[in-house]
């Protein structure tokens, strides 16, 4: 890893700290937004920023056939992605109490995309390497399915703007995972397109948007839904 490589992670540690610290100060002032959902979205901008300074410090990799492969990436997702579905998941089940069967599935099948991409990054046989990336593309297929599907079914039963903020979440959440097979199949872990630099900036850029963008963008749009709630219901007590 160049000194170059080093500094991105570096930057992208700084971003994600800088933006623990925003969401803390959010979550002071709430606006009606359950205080789990805050927790939820500063846990994961720690950990991805702990899990970045590993590499940032030249920690984290290894090789494989001559291919450096960045597993504390996957150590960051792993943790991280479930939880940015679980928010996800109380997005849409924001007024109502939905069984858990919905959320096991979406976390299970997430850690399995994230697994399968590991394995296939560590596999040194191309033939190999594809059978995990695609079986990881099929798992990535199963969680867009469950939340576009059964999830945004719930989310539509509810009132109060819900459904809208849900769905502008998933689209924002899907446009960025189906980013990142895109970005791995193309760069250094997959055909090699991309030289290590360009890499390195994709899985800077992607995870900064994915994680610490989804957390303002998810959290702006509750907090706008129940301001505007809080001002209808006051409109309706005085009339």
């Amino acid at each position: 890893m160049t000194v170059f490589e080093q500094n991105l992670h570096w930057f992208y540690v700084v971003v994600m700290f800088a933006s623990a610290v925003a969401l803390f100060a959010m979550s002071r002032n709430a606006k009606g937004v359950p205080d789990y959902k805050y927790a939820i979205h500063i846990f994961v901008v720690v950990w991805s920023g702990l899990a970045y300074s590993a590499l940032a410090m030249n920690q984290g990799w290894t090789m494989v056939a001559g291919q450096q492969v960045l597993y504390a990436r996957y150590i960051d997702w792993v943790v991280t992605t479930p939880l940015l579905l679980l928010s996800l998941t109380l997005t849409g089940k924001y007024f109502v109490d939905v069984k858990g069967g919905i959320t096991a599935a979406l976390l299970g099948t997430q850690a399995i995309m994230i697994i399968t991409g590991l394995v296939a990054e560590l596999s040194a046989e191309p033939s190999v390497q594809y059978f995990w990336y695609i079986a990881g593309c099929v798992a990535l297929a199963m969680v867009l399915y469950l939340f576009w599907g059964p999830l945004y079914d719930k989310a539509k039963s509810q009132e109060g703007g819900i459904t809208e903020v849900y769905r502008k979440s998933a689209t924002f959440l899907t446009v960025q995972w189906l980013l990142y097979p895109v970005a791995w199949i193309i760069g250094t872990p997959g055909l090699g397109w991309l030289d290590s630099t360009t890499t390195t900036i994709l899985f800077i850029i992607l995870p900064i948007i994915s994680k610490a963008g989804f957390a303002f963008f998810n959290l702006g749009l509750l907090r706008k839904m129940e301001t505007e709630n809080a001002e209808y219901d006051q409109r309706i007590a005085t009339r």
